[in-house]
C-alpha cells in the first residue's frame, strides 16, 4: 500500500495494493494492524454507506462536538469531493483539497477529525463507504453551504440536487469555529 500526504494536515490518500488476474482483482480495504500507524491510530466504531444518484451534492458536513476521523472508499461511481480544514489551530485552517475519485482506482481517503467534506456525483450513481471513529450524532452535525462565497469551491455544477438540510447549511463567515473546542484538538 502507498500513502500520500496532501496539502491539508493529516489528510491522506491511500492506494491499497491490488492483486489482479483474469478473474478480476482482490485487495484488502482495511486491516487494523496495517492501518494503525498510517491513520493516527483511529479506532473505527461505525461503518456507513451512502448511495447517491447523478447530480446529488452532499455537504459540506462536519461534527462539532465529537468530530470523527473517517476512512472513505468509493465502491462504485465517480465523484468530485472537497475537503476543508475547519480546525482553528491547524496550520492548514481553511485550506481545501478538491479531488475526482473514481471507483476504478480504489483509492481511499483518510479524513481527520475537524476536516469537513462534501461531494458531488458525476456518474449515474455512486456508493461511498466510510468508517468513522465516533458514533454519528445528528445533534453534533453542522454544515457549510456548498456554494459559500468565502470558500469559493469550484464545483462542477451550479444546479445540484440538495437535501432540505443542505439547502439550510450555514455560511462559513457565520460560524465561530473557535467556540467548538473539540475542533482545536489535533
Amino acid at each position: 500500500m502507498r500513502v500520500f500526504n496532501t496539502k491539508i494536515r493529516d489528510l491522506k490518500i491511500i492506494q491499497p495494493k491490488i492483486f489482479r488476474d483474469k478473474r478480476g482483482y482482490f485487495f484488502e480495504s482495511f486491516n487494523s494492524k496495517s492501518y494503525k500507524n498510517l491513520i493516527a491510530n483511529s479506532n473505527f466504531v461505525q461503518d456507513d454507506h451512502s448511495f447517491s444518484k447523478k447530480n446529488v451534492l452532499r455537504g459540506i458536513h462536519f461534527q462539532i462536538k465529537k468530530p470523527q476521523d473517517q476512512l472513505l472508499y468509493l465502491v462504485e461511481g465517480k465523484i468530485f469531493i472537497c475537503f476543508v480544514d475547519l480546525r482553528p489551530n491547524s496550520i492548514t485552517f481553511k485550506k481545501q483539497l478538491n479531488l475526482i475519485l473514481n471507483s476504478l482506482t480504489h483509492k481511499q481517503i483518510f479524513q481527520p477529525a475537524g476536516v469537513g467534506s462534501g461531494y458531488y456525483v458525476l456518474s449515474k450513481q455512486s456508493h461511498l463507504i466510510y468508517k468513522v471513529s465516533k458514533i454519528y450524532s445528528s445533534a453534533n452535525e453542522c454544515g457549510i453551504m456548498w456554494n459559500d462565497k468565502k470558500l469559493n469551491i469550484k464545483w462542477p455544477t451550479n444546479k445540484p440536487i440538495l437535501s432540505k438540510n443542505d439547502k439550510n447549511n450555514l455560511n462559513f463567515k457565520d460560524i465561530n469555529f473557535k467556540k467548538f473546542k473539540n475542533l482545536w484538538k489535533l
